[in-house]
């Protein structure tokens, strides 16, 4: 007969067996759970807001939800529809360690949810990778962001169908608004500022994204 009673060695060994099921079911349950609050969450409509993931092992996006206020009055003189920009932290580490960030990431990606990305290295690679940055080639020939001071930042996209990579200018560099660290924000050393290819509002996403740069810009000066 089996041995079928509760010891930390039998446990041990369950856990040994069916270790990598749990950690499915769970990732699955994330992700559910994910969408039923996307799906169901009331909120202001999504052509009239601008959110802003901040998708890193750590981030803390209360201190720039203090700056909202501020940055949604001036992006209505140029969008009068606008009602919201808010911040809001997504975790996500390495997914080679821990794949449920990417699982969460992917998402509320394919739910619409996102305008701008604050992104850390793992997170910005896995963006650029899964096609979800939009290429910024043709907005910076405009002038987007011109003056600021912020250099480019190039990653691999990989066709899903021939798994050819093709280098993309997906997003601008972060090492030079370290008031996202002073802020306790965001680590912003080999972080980046990435546009969502699925906004459904990215003209104005990319006027907030000007606003807030030049907003953290400023509040470093008072931190120097």
């Amino acid at each position: 007969m089996p041995d079928t009673s509760l010891s930390w060695a039998n446990l041990k060994d369950h856990l040994r067996r069916y270790g990598v099921i749990y950690i499915v079911v769970i990732g699955v349950m994330l992700v559910g759970a994910n969408l039923l609050w996307t799906s169901t969450a009331p909120r202001v409509p999504e052509e009239q807001r601008v959110l802003i993931y901040l998708a890193d092992a750590q981030s803390n996006a209360e201190p720039l939800n203090a700056l909202a206020a501020d940055l949604l009055t001036e992006a209505q003189a140029y969008d009068p529809t606008l009602r919201e920009i808010a911040f809001e932290s997504l975790l996500f580490s390495d997914p080679d360690q821990d794949y449920t960030g990417m699982m969460v990431l992917m998402a509320r990606l394919a739910a619409g949810e996102g305008d701008l990305f604050l992104a850390g290295p793992k997170a910005m690679e896995a963006l650029t990778r899964s096609g979800a940055c939009e290429t910024l080639d043709d907005a910076l020939a405009n002038g987007w962001m011109a003056g600021r001071g912020l250099e480019p930042w190039y990653g691999d996209y990989v066709d899903p169908d021939t798994e050819v990579a093709e280098t993309r200018l997906s997003g601008l560099k972060l090492d030079t608004l370290d008031a996202l660290f002073e802020l306790r924000a965001f680590y912003n050393e080999g972080g980046a500022l990435a546009v969502a290819v699925n906004s459904t509002n990215q003209d104005t996403a990319m006027k907030v994204a000007e606003l807030l740069v030049d907003r953290l810009i400023e509040e470093g000066k008072d931190h120097a």
